[in-house]
């Protein structure tokens, strides 16, 4: 009988070594590094962030404990993760992963607390992290659509098994404890996507309620008890329960039929590395609008477009980038034109030039700000078209002028799966608008860099805490 697999799983997170992780997977799980301990310290200013903050230090403060970023509390190993974890997304910057799972806040704050209270190396931090983004993305795959079809939100889903596995790793969990800690993860999990779907806000704290459930998955293995041997593929398992069937059979598709094969989930495991698709968030919005963003910000660079000459502006995108949530249950107000919208970003971008990444987050049909009418009019001419054979993140924007001349651009789907030296590069063009100081930004930029030579996590924690 072949291994399950949460035991191919557990097998392969506690075999993996720094060394044997090739330089282009170190490369990308540093890039998702930095980018969430600089989206951290911007989220620190949010409402929503500096309550979370508060939160912890008045439930769980601990003087021996882990720190909270840029506050510079000590709380316990999941207070300072659920702190972490909320002002790594609380401006919706975080990286994302086939759209829907956002890997970086849960994992890395899972990972930052277990590494500093254990006095892990940076090499052995980053292990785990890529350990926990591999488990996380496989897992999830072709079945998000599927999760999200369910009524359930597929990043908290997922990513309650990142964390288990990320701080499993750091923890030096046996490979049976590992099995145990994916099984924990399995029935701890869950998030709906009422809120998306509704306009509530309960979202916001998906991934810090996953993270904390994660680490406790992880903590709770080491009391041997015997998790379920197959978790995730058992007939009233993970599989069953959040995408359906244990079969492969799919709801939805992002591309092709609606199946996928399970052994898939584990084939190549450790030469195929689905973190290298990994995709940074560097605007405050949905993942599936920074891509039109970033297109609409080409266009208009290489062209001479008068904004009011515009006639129209067609986005073709892939179909679930328009139903978000979910086909079954789409949020009326992020498919229409309105604020927050992707007609609003696409209109926005095209009369401006750009859009700032430090915009404050936009979530349609909440308190939205005033904004100008030039905007709001070319908001009504967007129009957003959804097909079944464009991979997700590859929109096509085509814009008509008066007098009959039309612009395109277009992305394939790969154009936002940066490696470091580019998150380097965007990331560091919101240093200058920040309030912090640019000699520490760079420093944290130079110390994430060369992480893996760091004897302990201190320094790259440090250098996200105010002074």
């Amino acid at each position: 009988m072949p291994d399950s697999l949460s035991r191919t799983f557990a097998r392969f997170v506690t075999a993996l070594e720094f060394d044997a992780l090739p330089p282009e997977v170190v490369d990308k799980i540093k890039a998702s590094v930095l980018h969430a301990m600089v989206t951290a310290i911007v989220g620190a200013d949010t409402a929503h962030g500096k309550a979370s903050v508060e939160l912890a230090k008045a439930e769980e403060s601990l003087s021996t404990g882990a720190t909270i970023l840029v506050d510079g509390a000590r709380v316990t190993r999941c207070g300072a993760a659920f702190a972490n974890s909320k002002l790594m997304h609380a401006t919706n910057q975080s990286d994302s992963y086939r759209m829907l799972i956002h890997p970086g806040p849960c994992n890395i704050p899972a990972g930052l607390a277990s590494a500093e209270l254990g006095g892990h190396s940076g090499s052995d931090f980053l292990t785990a992290l890529v350990a926990g983004y591999e488990v996380e993305a496989r897992i999830a795959g072709d079945f998000i659509p599927s999760t999200q079809a369910r009524g359930f939100r597929s990043s908290p889903v997922y990513g309650t098994l990142g964390a288990a596995v990320t701080t499993g790793k750091l923890l030096g969990l046996t490979e049976d404890q590992m099995v145990t800690a994916i099984a924990l993860a399995c029935t701890f999990t869950g998030g709906t996507t009422e809120g998306a779907s509704s306009g509530g806000q309960e979202m916001l704290f998906h991934e810090p309620n996953a993270t904390r459930n994660g680490i406790m998955a992880a903590l709770l293995a080491r009391e041997n008890v015997r998790g379920s041997e197959t978790a995730l593929e058992g007939n009233a398992g993970f599989y069953t329960a959040f995408t359906g069937n244990n079969r492969g059979q799919l709801t939805y598709a992002f591309l092709g039929p609606n199946e996928t094969d399970m052994s898939d989930v584990t084939g190549d495991l450790g030469s195929r590395w689905e973190v290298m698709h990994v995709t940074p968030k560097i605007y405050q919005t949905a993942g599936y609008n920074c891509p039109v963003i970033d297109l609409m910000t080409q266009i208009r660079s290489s062209h001479e477009i008068a904004p009011d000459a515009v006639q129209s502006i067609t986005i073709d995108m892939n179909w679930l980038e328009t139903l978000y949530p979910s086909p079954e249950f789409p949020n009326p107000q992020r498919t229409s034109p309105g604020i927050g919208s992707t007609h609003y970003f696409a209109a926005y971008t095209c009369i401006n030039g750009r859009y700032p990444p430090l915009k404050p987050r936009l979530d349609p049909g909440i308190a939205a700000p005033r904004e100008s009418s030039d905007v709001l009019d070319l908001m009504k001419r967007v129009r957003v078209v959804g097909h079944r054979d464009r991979p997700a993140f590859s929109p096509r924007i085509t814009i008509e002028v008066a007098g009959g001349s039309t612009y395109q651009g277009e992305y394939h789907g790969d154009e936002l799966k940066w490696d470091l030296a580019t998150e380097v590069r965007r990331i560091s063009a919101l240093f200058t608008d920040m309030s912090w100081p640019a000699d520490r930004l760079s420093a944290l930029v130079d110390t994430v860099s060369i992480l893996e030579i760091f004897p302990d996590v201190s320094q790259l924690v440090q250098l996200c805490v105010r002074r």
